[in-house]
């Protein structure tokens, strides 16, 4: 039996999937898509937010903690759990140097656009640059990867997870039947609030 089943692949369910490598525990990642379209919709981001008090390689300036909650709040119009909010805040200002051991690379906002130079940090080569870098990483650290393999039922007992049930598919012109993945957790990141 595995330690952790991943459901979904994109940005949530890789940075799952590898820090739970990362922590010793077997880990398989199961993608509803097939291995070219993996990633959903992180193929398309291009940057992250990044609190910082001082200016760091790529970025500008400062983007205290202060103000990214301001902006946060704007966005969120007021709807936002300030605890989880401000730790994802405190932990931007540093994740940059696990997403590089991750194979990620960063640079600069264009020229003149001082806003998002002093709050964003870009991806070389956008979104789905970042999602093959970390497939690279998971797969070297020895995550299992499963592609076309829909989740379409939970088992869950007394509130616990226990398995999760893959739908028959048709895979490479092949009828696959349903199977059941059992896992000791499991991590749900299959579509994030744009999906």
């Amino acid at each position: 039996m595995i330690d952790v089943l991943v459901i979904g692949g994109g940005n949530a369910a890789l940075c799952a999937a590898l820090m739970a490598r990362e922590a010793g525990a077997s880990v398989m990642l199961v993608e509803a898509a097939p291995r070219a379209w993996r990633g959903g919709n992180s193929q398309h981001t291009r940057n992250l937010r990044c609190m910082h008090d001082a200016p760091q390689d790529v970025l500008v300036e400062a983007y205290p903690e202060e103000e990214f909650w301001q902006d946060l709040l704007k966005v969120t119009d007021g709807q936002t759990n300030e605890a989880l909010a401000r730790l994802v805040i405190r932990a931007s200002s540093d994740c940059r140097g696990w997403m590089r051991r991750h194979g990620v690379h960063f640079q600069p906002s264009l020229s003149g656009a001082l806003h998002t130079a002093r709050t964003n940090a870009f991806f070389m080569g956008g979104g789905k640059a970042l999602v093959n870098a970390y497939y690279r990483s998971a797969e070297r650290l020895g995550v299992q990867v499963r592609y076309d393999s829909p989740v379409c039922d939970l088992e869950l007992r007394d509130g616990r997870f226990i398995a999760a049930h893959l739908a028959a598919r048709d895979v490479d012109g092949r009828r696959l039947p349903a199977e059941r993945i059992e896992a000791r957790s499991c991590v749900l990141a299959a579509g994030g609030f744009e999906s």
